[in-house]
């Protein structure tokens, strides 16, 4: 039986060759995507005069089990009060990653230097703040001292991988949008936030990604 120090080891070799690979995409990120009774609430095409965007879905180790690093936005920025991967708009000349760790840096206090790129996920287009977020997969082979930019974010924390892996934490709900019932889907991970929107879509991807190769280890534990 594999231990939980290879089985992590395993892990991050995998997603370094997954990521590389053709993607889930669109048709993952669907799966968390808010619908009516006639179709998706929101729309999938990029305006031409989209931003573009970076955000950090950074995995840390702690005790031989993996976390995601996760924030609630503050009041007083876009998206105010979700729960969001830390991240914002490119700045010139930045590359996807290098504006994805600066964004984690000035919002978390996470050196760069901390943080190892693995890859990254699908691109998607959020129409309320016209951006484009690529979001770049990150790891840290500990568990990392926050210090938050209240500033940006009310809170900055990580939930256990394990957690988003299965349906348990898992639910959907009818919500009213200016007098639209939308079906919203999201993860109960927080004790006052529901995890939905574009972060939800971003991680469903993630989290089918991860499933294909945990649920390959247990096939080959038994």
């Amino acid at each position: 039986m594999l231990i939980d120090t290879e089985i992590n080891q395993l892990f991050i070799d995998f997603l370094k060759k997954r990521l590389i690979e053709p993607l889930p995409g669109l048709e993952s990120q669907k799966h968390m995507a808010p619908t009516t009774a006639m179709d998706f609430f929101r729309s999938f095409k990029p305006t031409k005069t989209a931003h573009r965007s970076a955000v950090m879905v950074l995995l840390t180790e702690d005790a031989g089990k993996y976390n995601l690093l996760l924030t609630l936005r503050s009041k007083n920025i876009s998206h105010s009060g979700q729960i969001s991967f830390p991240g914002g708009r490119c700045e010139n000349g930045e590359t996807i990653e290098e504006a994805a760790l600066r964004e984690t840096f000035e919002e978390t206090g996470i050196e760069t230097e901390k943080i190892n790129i693995i890859g990254r996920l699908s691109d998607l287009f959020v129409p309320p703040s016209d951006n484009i977020i690529t979001p770049v997969v990150g790891y840290a082979e500990k568990q990392l001292h926050i210090q938050a930019n209240y500033k940006e974010v009310e809170e900055a924390f990580f939930v256990p991988l394990s957690k988003l892996l299965g349906n348990e934490f898992k639910k959907k709900e009818p919500w009213d949008f200016g007098g639209i019932e939308v079906t919203v889907p999201f993860w109960d991970i927080h004790p006052t936030t529901p995890l939905w929107g574009a972060t939800a879509m971003i991680l469903s991807e993630f989290i089918e990604i991860s499933g294909e190769f945990f649920q390959t280890s247990i096939k080959h534990e038994k």
